[in-house]
Parts: structure tokens; C-alpha cells; sequence
């Protein structure tokens, strides 16, 4: 298993819109660079973004394509990995499900959707580029590229963002997607990575500090 994700890591799966954007993943859906030509302006901003997305769309579904078949083959000759992530093996041969603890409740809906209202900053109903890397940097300590912020609009659209236009991207995610991706096991299995929401939550409002109390007056008498 390891060796077929570290296979799938060093391929390469390339696509070209237009001549103006160049965009290419590897064969975890990870997207690995983005070229622009020179004169790409010349054709105006709008074309150059619908361009854009025309290649990541492409680029993601290659991915897609390319590799399903190498995955599949291995979970057709060793069944028992069916209930494990690709890339995650316990100790021996017990298979670790990492997302065990990510489950659709009454409690999870509450606070991933109080983690959304926090970051909303301009209080749209989306987490646009901005609003999502302060997620990151609050939770992970690390910053969002604009690239994998694409890579992540697409990866959760339905159809595998084909029908994304400028506009959604520009928007970034719904409530209901960021809702879906912290308490949908299946959906973050699909995107390879796990999301907390208790963890990210704790981490955000412990953060939020309590306004301090007025110190008190001295009783004391010169």
C-alpha cells in the first residue's frame, strides 16, 4: 500500500487550456504546479481565469482517471484494506481507520457550524480564500496556498467541479460544504485527509479570550 501511494505520488497527470494555463497533479489529486504564458493577459482576466479552472478541472479528472485503476486492482487482491485509507496502515497488520471519529450529530453539526459563522468574516455564507486560510492558520499553523485552495473548491463540488464557474471559485465554500467536510467520514476518506471538529474547535474559541475584570479598588487607608 505504501508503495503504490508513493508510486501515485511521483506520477504526473498534465493539462493545457487554451494555450494560456498549464496546470499538473500527481496521482494523489494533489495539484503540483501552474503555469501561465507570458502573453496569457492579453486575452483579459476573465478568459484567463475560465482557462484556469478549464485546466484544474481537466488536470483533477486525469488524476482521477489515471490512477483509480492501480488503486482499485490492489483493494480487488487485498479486500481486507477496504475498510482502511489508502495510505494508512496500523501496527502489523490491524488496519487504523482515522476516520472512526468523524461522525454526522446533532453536537458535530453545532460546532462546525459555529467554527463557520467565526470565520465568516464577511458574512456571506462562504469561506472564500482569506476566510479559509485563517482556518488553516488557526488549526494547523500553517498557510493556505491559493493553489490547494482551488484544488479543495473543486475536489468538494459535485461532479468533480465541472459546472464551477469563476464566480464559485471566487466565492469558495458554502456552509453546507464545510459542514459536509468535517462530519462526513466518506467525504473526507474520498479527499484523503482528516478533519477534527472538536479538535479544530477547541483550538479556535479556547483562543477567544474573556474580557478581564476591572481590577478592584484598594481598600487600603494611607
Amino acid at each position: 500500500m505504501k508503495d503504490l501511494g508513493a508510486k501515485l505520488a511521483t506520477e504526473r497527470f498534465q493539462a493545457t487550456a487554451d494555450g494560456i494555463a498549464t496546470v499538473t497533479f500527481d496521482g494523489m489529486q494533489n495539484l503540483q504546479d501552474v503555469k501561465i504564458e507570458e502573453d496569457a493577459l492579453k486575452a483579459g482576466t476573465a478568459d484567463l481565469a475560465e482557462a484556469l479552472l478549464k485546466a484544474l478541472q481537466e488536470g483533477h479528472d486525469k488524476s482521477v482517471a489515471g490512477s483509480q485503476e492501480e488503486v482499485w486492482a490492489l483493494y480487488k487482491t487485498q479486500p481486507e484494506l477496504m475498510q482502511a485509507p489508502l495510505t494508512q496502515i496500523g501496527a502489523g497488520k490491524t488496519a487504523q481507520d482515522l476516520w472512526a471519529n468523524v461522525t454526522k450529530t446533532n453536537e458535530t453539526l453545532q460546532l462546525a457550524e459555529e467554527l463557520f459563522h467565526h470565520f465568516d468574516a464577511d458574512k456571506d455564507g462562504f469561506w472564500n480564500f482569506q476566510e479559509t486560510s485563517k482556518v488553516q492558520l488557526a488549526t494547523e499553523g500553517t498557510e493556505m496556498g491559493e493553489e490547494a485552495f482551488n484544488s479543495l473548491i473543486i475536489a468538494a463540488a459535485p461532479n468533480g467541479g465541472r459546472h464551477l464557474t469563476e464566480d464559485d471559485m471566487g466565492r469558495g465554500l458554502s456552509k453546507d460544504q464545510v459542514l459536509d467536510l468535517y462530519t462526513n467520514a466518506q467525504t473526507q476518506r474520498q479527499l484523503g485527509f482528516v478533519l477534527d471538529i472538536r479538535k479544530d474547535h477547541k483550538l479556535v474559541f479556547s483562543k477567544v479570550k474573556e474580557p478581564e475584570a476591572a481590577p478592584k479598588e484598594s481598600l487600603a487607608v494611607d
